[in-house]
């Protein structure tokens, strides 16, 4: 079934939910809609309503006649501080953040990053980002779009969370991921966290971990720890 984006929606049984520009044109310009095709709406926080979908001059909207919470989040609350890479990479990161359950993500520079953003530039980046979560999210079945943001790496280093870990290629411990209920973990980029920085995360508290014996990209290291956190809380199910 067709799902749509629609931010900040209020859905009410039996009422219209008129789609977004964008929405609209994706149901009947290339999906090719039809009046009376069911179509699916969540509203990025949890919330999501179907019905059948009907154009009305340039207007596009669902007749709500169902509405639920969403069952398929992680029962575990992942936040990404994922240190700024190349938009190629920052993409493709967010996307598969989205895909593999977490909630948040915290891009931060690094002392190693080799994209640096102005404050204009980080806005745009910030939209585009969102854009790439939402449809992510309508793609894979999520009704939750994660939060995104941009922020310094000490500021980071300051969030509070039941367990925070720091991937680190040094690291001789691997991380207790059972029981958790959320965790905050933070991925380096090419070339990892300097030590300064690696040294301040664990001063605040941070646990610095392993997570297997292989050297992972930037780009890899976040999918396979939100990966690891899904299998130890049964989200992702293996024998």
């Amino acid at each position: 079934m067709p799902r749509f984006y629609c931010p900040d929606a209020t859905f009410v049984l039996h009422e219209k939910c008129v789609l977004p520009e964008k929405a609209r044109h994706h149901a009947g310009r290339v999906l090719r809609m039809k009046a009376g095709d069911t179509a699916t709406l969540f509203d990025g926080k949890g919330m999501e309503a179907s019905g059948p979908i009907a154009f009305e001059g340039k207007d596009g909207f669902i007749v709500i006649e169902s509405i639920a919470r969403s069952t398929v989040e992680s029962p575990v609350r992942m936040r990404l501080v994922q240190a700024l890479v190349s938009p190629e990479k920052t993409d493709w990161i967010i996307e598969k953040a989205v895909e593999t359950g977490i909630s948040e993500i915290v891009l931060v520079p690094a002392a190693r990053s080799v994209t640096k953003l102005t404050a204009e530039r980080a806005a745009k980046r910030l939209a585009k980002c969102v854009d790439i979560a939402a449809g992510a999210a309508e793609q894979c079945g999520r009704a939750v779009v994660p939060s995104i943001s941009f922020m310094p790496l000490a500021q980071a280093l300051d969030l509070e969370d039941q367990a925070r870990f720091i991937l680190a290629p040094g690291a001789t411990s691997a991380p207790k991921l059972t029981e958790l209920t959320s965790c905050t973990f933070a991925v380096g980029p090419e070339g990892g966290f300097d030590q300064a920085e690696i040294a301040l995360a664990c001063e605040k508290g941070w646990q610095c971990t392993l997570i297997g014996p292989r050297v992972l990209r930037t780009e890899t290291a976040a999918i396979v720890f939100a990966s690891l956190v899904g299998a130890a809380s049964g989200d992702l199910r293996v024998v």
